[in-house]
């Protein structure tokens, strides 16, 4: 199954790499820290970057409403806009999958905009088999995306793939119960960064993400929540707020008398917590309990436990900072796996209908 490139470590050679097209390129020295993760991940956006399919340099400019605009300018002319008006994760991922889209295209800086077909894309997609379906749908989305842009723009006048489907995501069934909580929690000991980390998921039900950022400033304990201004915010669109139950505030009054400024969840030594860090934590704990968790499954699983104890849906969105409850009854619910919960409801109902 595809994925986006990033950054990892080779503890043979102490050196932070990424493999680009078959090929393995060293981006930052070690050792393994935040510091050199860091600088390892800068590299690496100048190198897509690089990469990037530039065609001012060799074709003529079109102006901005010609009709000779091509694929390609297109594409450029969005990721400049993107890359100054949305957050630079969110520009990675549009360029990573518009490059490889570009590049598949042989007449790409020549064919106009207007002339591209949804066959082009399916062509392209259907090279790669491997892709899983979650990736196929994020390829199209992309260069959905950058003609829906266009679009409204004016940079085109009418959008020529605006009816192509985009698979289905594929639904994450990884659910944790009460029961692997327990065994996952007593693997490791009181005090423990990384089991404060896992018990303020399993609390909160927040993204991975969120707990990774949390500082100080954030913590409003006596109303027992944590507040990411929008600026800060998934989406920008207005604050982030993380509701405390009491098992969370205490895992994050630990944190805070250990960190008083700054980020708050820490590794051992001291150091924020990283998409790899926790990844290795995980790996390490399959070892030990044959299973790998990951970090969204926490999340997941905090809506399902919501939802089956009889929680409506807008609430558990709020409480998962979803805007709507458009994205639970797509992705979280999970009920299907629920048959207890299933046959409860049936069984109440039936009962309310006889009495």
């Amino acid at each position: 199954m595809a994925h986006q490139p990033k950054p990892f470590f080779r503890t043979a050679r102490n050196a932070w790499y990424i493999q680009l097209d078959g090929q393995q390129i060293k981006l930052a020295p070690g050792p393994k820290n935040s510091t050199t993760e860091k600088a390892a991940w800068s590299q690496f956006h100048e190198i897509v970057a690089q990469r990037k399919i530039s065609l001012r340099s060799n074709t003529a400019q079109p102006s901005d409403n010609s009709a000779a605009l091509s694929v390609a300018h297109l594409c450029d002319k969005y990721l400049d806009w993107c890359k100054t008006h949305r957050a630079s994760r969110t520009y990675d991922g549009y360029l990573w999958h518009l490059q490889r889209f570009i590049e598949s295209l042989p007449d790409a800086i020549s064919l106009p905009a207007t002339s591209l077909r949804p066959y082009h894309i399916v062509e392209w997609i259907d090279k790669y088999p491997d892709w899983g379906q979650t990736y196929r749908r994020n390829a199209i989305a992309a260069i959905k995306r950058v003609y829906a842009w266009g679009e409204e723009l004016g940079y085109i006048e009418s959008n020529p793939i605006r009816k192509i489907r985009k698979p289905s995501p594929a639904r994450r069934e990884q659910v944790i119960t009460p029961d692997d909580w327990i065994k996952i929690r007593d693997h490791y000991p009181e005090g423990d960064p990384f089991r404060d980390v896992l018990e303020f998921a399993w609390e909160t039900g927040c993204r991975p993400m969120e707990i990774k950022r949390i500082e100080a400033r954030h913590v409003d304990l006596p109303r027992h929540r944590v507040v990411f201004p929008p600026a800060e915010s998934k989406g920008k669109r207005k604050a982030r707020v993380i509701y405390l139950t009491a098992r969370a505030e205490a895992a994050l009054s630990r944190r805070l008398v250990a960190t008083p400024t700054g980020i708050l969840f820490k590794n051992a030594d001291g150091l924020p917590w990283t998409a790899s860090a926790m990844s290795c934590r995980f790996a390490r704990l399959k070892k030990s309990l044959g299973v790998k968790y990951a970090a969204y499954s926490f999340r997941h699983s905090f809506a399902q436990r919501l939802l089956v104890s009889g929680v409506d849906h807008l609430t558990v969105a709020e409480l998962l900072g979803h805007c709507d409850g458009t994205m639970i009854a797509k992705t979280y619910q999970h009920l299907a796996e629920s048959s207890e919960h299933l046959m409860r409801t049936l069984n109440e109902a039936n009962a309310n209908q006889s009495m």
